[in-house]
């Protein structure tokens, strides 16, 4: 069995869970500093792609809906920038965190498969994409939305394919998958 596959037989235990959330929540204030710090407007868009996550992580959604509506203002300027894809999938990735904060579902789905439609970036093509929204959606019950989400994310994420393969065929059986290194990505 593979190291991917084999991570997902047994489900995280709720103290797993709460220390993965723990870790991400814990470089939220310096990501914020970051961005505080910027002092151009590409060194703001460097920042706000992390700055945007972890307002998400911490659950100060209208900061993150802030930020990523900023971050997605500004992503047109900076199309030929190896960080538009970061841009694109983080900001609609945190605003569909935000909408399922307000029982949104459709619309954080949406906002899922807009993350999934970036062109990609070397981080993303490298260490994947976040799976918190698709996560969290799943538990919503809305798993058809997850399954496109997964299959865009395969044409920018060509390292990660046994993770999608894997995650693929869970959420064909409308089981959630843990998806530990990407759940707070």
């Amino acid at each position: 069995m593979s190291f991917e596959a084999e991570s997902e037989t047994e489900p995280l235990t709720a103290d797993q869970e709460a220390e993965l959330r723990r870790v991400a929540c814990e470089n939220a204030a310096a990501e914020q500093a970051d961005l505080n710090l910027a002092g151009s407007e590409v060194d703001r868009f460097y920042a706000l792609p992390s700055a945007v996550r972890s307002a998400a992580h911490v659950g100060k959604y209208e900061v993150a809906a802030q930020l990523a509506d900023e971050l997605l203002a500004l992503a047109p300027s900076y199309k030929a920038n190896w960080n538009y894809g970061n841009a694109i999938h983080h900001a609609h990735t945190a605003l569909g965190l935000v909408a399922l904060s307000k029982g949104e579902v459709a619309r954080a789905a949406e906002h899922l498969l807009d993350a999934g439609a970036t062109p990609g970036s070397p981080r993303l093509d490298t260490f994947g994409p976040s799976m918190e929204l698709a996560r969290a959606l799943m538990r919503a019950g809305e798993f058809d939305a997850v399954a496109e989400y997964l299959s865009r994310c395969r044409v920018f994420w060509k390292t990660g394919a046994e993770w999608l393969e894997v995650w693929s065929d869970m959420v064909s059986r409308k089981a959630v998958p843990n998806c530990f290194m990407h759940a707070y990505r």
